[in-house]
């Protein structure tokens, strides 16, 4: 287990920096508008991907013949598949879309990054089955690589085309990168076309739930990006998407650790039986989740230093949105931990219901805060979001006997002792920024 968190926060820890530098080299070369049409590809990729996937690696890690040559021949199949109908369907109707986005001029540049799913469905299923084994050095050796492939094709690309073009081919050669690694850095990861109507089908009942519970989730994750897409103009966009990029650095470790580490725990505690699951549930995750719960309070304090310190004055104003957006992720890990318990117990339904809860959220303080605020009072809404959905997730874990109400207040408080000590730097910060530009 130590070894795995440690694996994972290298993973993260070397993802970010990569991120940090990326960002650093290409606000100074690109300019806003250029992050505002990356910021818009990528949220379209995102959607379609999200509301195809029936949960390829979940299915993979929790079935009882997960590591099943022909079982995973069939998947590799299905998944295959699905990444081409989704790179012919976006290229056909990339024009279409950008006109009603408002945007015209991107067509071709979304016609050209749908060639991202065909990229990742030519990809093995060994990651999965790394997962699966608990063996996690090869997979973060795989992450790694990529994001060094995509941050150095980025940098130099930028330093030529100064455009848009740069993130978009830089983003296809890392897809392609880490599709190409993901056979070569695994054994007996070579897999063949196989069709079987029955394994189809039994994929199918498990990942509907899933496939609408995603519809729900990309839909609710990313309707402030198509909607400030269509209200900011390019520029101001892409101010907003540096912001998203950022908080996204904490929305890496959001979702590698709870499905890497957590899950494949909770189901090797649940076989071994019920009890030892509710003995799991908290003992996995206690410190790291306190640890990263300080982390993302400083961070979300001291995010106008962060964007003042890494990037030029032009980018000053994504500090605002940073702020309201990184409390998204920090409240999520908590949640993606129960829901990796619950769908280990059964409970795969809770995936759906805790974006219903989501939808209903946005639906009333994301329209309210738009009306009452404007454009800041939707990017609030949209930060707030996993706050309804940690107390639904309490309800559920209640359900299912492995709530701990005082194991839930240590992490919060994690979070607000974060705050303080974030606020404290943020006043330091600014003192020695003024004392430096003074002298």
């Amino acid at each position: 287990m130590s070894s795995g968190v440690s694996l994972v926060a290298v993973t993260i820890i070397a993802s970010n920096l990569l991120r940090i530098a990326s960002t650093i080299i290409l606000t100074r070369v690109l300019s806003p508008l250029d992050f505002g049409v990356t910021g818009l590809t990528g949220a379209i990729l995102n959607i379609l991907l999200m509301i195809s996937d029936v949960g390829f690696g979940v299915y993979i890690i929790r079935h009882a013949r997960g590591d099943d040559g022909r079982l995973l021949d069939v998947i590799w199949t299905v998944r295959l598949v699905r990444g081409a109908g989704l790179t012919l369907l976006l290229a056909a109707f990339a024009g279409p879309l950008a006109g009603a986005l408002g945007k015209p001029e991107l067509g071709m540049a979304i016609a050209v990054t749908a060639l991202q799913f065909v990229l990742d469905g030519c990809s093995s299923l060994a990651p999965f089955t790394a997962v699966r084994d608990e063996k996690l050095a090869m997979l973060s050796l795989l992450d790694i690589a990529g994001a060094v492939t995509q941050t150095v094709a980025g940098v130099a690309l930028a330093l030529w085309l100064h455009s848009y073009w740069a993130i978009i081919w830089a983003g296809l050669i890392g897809t392609g990168i880490k599709s190409l690694l993901s056979y070569t850095l695994f054994p007996h990861a070579a897999r063949r076309f196989a069709c079987d109507a029955h394994e189809a089908r039994e994929l199918w009942r498990f990942g509907r739930t899933i496939a609408g519970a995603h519809t729900i989730q990309v839909l609710l994750s990313n309707v402030d990006k198509i909607a400030l897409s269509r209200i900011f103009p390019l520029g101001l966009f892409g101010l907003y998407s540096l912001a998203v990029n950022l908080s996204g650095a904490a929305s890496g470790f959001t979702t590698l650790y709870p499905s890497r580490i957590l899950l494949p725990a909770f189901a090797r505690a649940q076989r071994e039986g019920p009890g030892q699951l509710a003995l799991a549930y908290y003992d996995k995750k206690r410190a790291m989740m306190v640890f990263y719960m300080i982390a993302m309070g400083g961070f979300i304090a001291m995010a106008p230093s962060l964007v003042d310190l890494l990037y030029d004055p032009r980018y000053q104003a994504a500090a605002t949105y940073l702020r309201a957006l990184a409390l998204a992720p920090a409240i999520a890990m908590n949640n993606y931990a129960a829901r990796e318990v619950l769908i280990v117990v059964g409970r795969i339904h809770t995936l759906l219901y805790a974006n219903l809860v989501r939808l209903v959220w946005l639906l009333l303080a994301g329209v309210g805060g738009f009306v009452g605020f404007g454009p800041l009072g939707l990017v609030v809404a949209v930060g707030c979001i996993e706050l309804p959905v940690q107390v639904y997730c309490w309800y559920e874990l209640r359900r299912a006997g492995l709530l701990r109400i005082g194991e839930e207040a240590l992490i919060l408080a994690g979070l607000l002792l974060g705050i303080v000590l974030g606020m404290t730097g943020n006043l330091l910060y600014g003192a020695l920024s003024l004392a430096w530009r003074a002298g």
